[in-house]
């Protein structure tokens, strides 16, 4: 693949600057940080350009803290000037980085996401009769620094540019050498071209009948059990010895006519149903509008539209009897009975 030839200048340049930040401030405008951001947008962004362009950019200011989805994450969250520059960043150096990915690897690019993901598992599920599937022990945690930054130097040759991704990845480290941090936009867009050669190596090495990766969580196909067991284990070594990370155990073997768990869906062959972990969702997001409204903290059209909210998680699964027999277990109008 040629290398591309984004540099600085072009991260630097006013149009990309007032774009990142408008991109950044998107549904965070009543934020502190954005306010006086915006206040003085014209010398903010002059004053980013200048350190951009110098290389003296800081970077790996974050915001600490903690969330369970469902499992604990720790989310280092870049201050939002830093944000402004990864945007900047990524709206030049993103589709290079989408260039070197196979078709199907859905995390992190435009016109795919988690949906378009499932679908295609349920449409690999139809064809052909057994799956492997593996996810990436502590994934982002385990990122080697030295392998991820070889892999951008393949990908762009400016040495400005190769600096600045050099400062980026070295701002955070879970162990030496190793880790990015996870609620940064250059993470996940790095975190997910590391894998790309891994994707390749499964379509043109192992010769797999169809596959799915969604950032750490893979799939793949196979005619019988034997040629899943073979490519589980060709993949085991590709991860520890080109990637220096580890499969996460259990790994799962199986049929695809039962179905199987991926991206928060129940895939069964040609169709999509609800996961436990969105069964329950789905229940915590209701209750927790209607006991708001039963409380008297939001009025009809609040409920009204958190409910709708709730019902999004389900929307796109076959969830109609289930949603229904919910609503019966546990109906609204008993809510509105004890007012």
């Amino acid at each position: 693949m040629k290398r591309s030839a984004v540099g600085l200048a072009e991260i630097a340049d006013w149009h990309t600057l007032a774009a990142a930040f408008h991109r950044a401030a998107r549904g965070k405008g009543r934020r502190d940080e954005v306010r006086c951001f915006r206040a003085a947008l014209m010398d903010e962004l002059s004053g980013l350009r200048r350190d951009i362009l110098d290389g003296t950019v800081a970077v790996g200011q974050t915001r600490r803290f903690r969330i369970r989805d469902p499992k604990p994450r720790v989310i280092h969250a870049p201050c939002f000037r830093e944000r402004v520059l990864h945007h900047a960043v990524m709206a030049h150096a993103g589709p290079v980085l989408e260039r070197g990915l196979v078709d199907d690897t859905f995390a992190c690019r435009p016109g795919k996401g988690t949906l378009a993901a499932v679908r295609r598992a349920a449409h690999h599920a139809d064809r052909f009769p057994w799956y492997g599937q593996i996810d990436i022990r502590s994934y982002f945690a385990g990122i080697d620094h030295g392998r991820l930054l070889r892999l951008l130097g393949r990908r762009f040759k400016d040495a400005g540019l190769l600096a600045l991704f050099a400062r980026i990845v070295d701002a955070h480290h879970d162990s030496p050498g190793k880790g990015l941090p996870i609620g940064a936009l250059t993470s996940q867009h790095f975190a997910n071209a590391y894998l790309g050669g891994l994707d390749r190596f499964l379509l043109e090495r192992c010769k797999v009948r169809g596959m799915v990766r969604s950032m750490d969580d893979l799939v793949w196909w196979g005619d019988d059990k034997a040629a899943v067991r073979a490519v589980m284990a060709d993949v085991r070594h590709y991860v520890g010895d080109e990637l220096d990370l580890a499969v996460k155990e259990p790994v799962r073997i199986g049929r695809s006519r039962p179905g199987l768990a991926f991206c928060g869906y129940r895939v069964v062959p040609g169709r999509l149903l609800l996961s436990r972990r969105r069964k329950r969702r789905y229940a915590i997001a209701r209750r927790r509008w209607e006991a708001a409204f039963l409380a008297g903290r939001i009025g009809a059209r609040e409920v009204q539209a958190g409910c709708c909210g709730a019902l999004a998680i389900t929307a796109h699964a076959e969830a109609a009897a289930w949603r229904r027999e919910h609503l019966r277990r546990r109906p609204l109008a008993d809510a509105l009975d004890r007012l």
